[in-house]
């Protein structure tokens, strides 16, 4: 997380691996400070993928899950459902035992541009 005001550069990580050293090598002079988070990138991800593959169970459950996707300081995942409520938040969390923050909103979709690289490929 970049605070451009104060100048400072937050890494939210679990705690026990050698990304403190990578990051202090890979930014130097930088101003780092290090949180620890509960969940793993990869964690998040696994998190994420078993809450969008149980999208049909919870529109039985009345909850209409339209997307997901991890919190930037490792502390759960964030799911966005038609309703939005707290109440939503507390059924997903204790089901899955795990932190979930739930905003309203609803999937949108559109036709983007065709993709030309402007480098060669192959």
């Amino acid at each position: 997380m970049v605070d451009r005001r104060a100048g400072t550069l937050t890494v939210h990580r679990k705690p026990g691996s050698d990304l403190d050293r990578a990051v202090r090598a890979g930014a130097p002079g930088a101003e780092l400070r290090f949180a620890d988070a509960e969940l793993s990138e990869r964690e998040m991800a696994a998190l994420v993928d078993r809450i969008v593959a149980d999208t049909a169970y919870w529109r039985q459950q009345g909850i209409a899950v339209n997307g997901a996707g991890p919190l930037s300081d490792g502390s759960g995942v964030s799911v966005l459902t038609t309703a939005g409520t707290e109440a939503e938040a507390a059924r997903l969390s204790r089901h899955y035992d795990a932190r979930i923050v739930v905003r309203p909103g609803r999937p949108t979709a559109g036709p983007g541009p065709r993709f030309s690289p402007t480098y060669p490929v192959g």
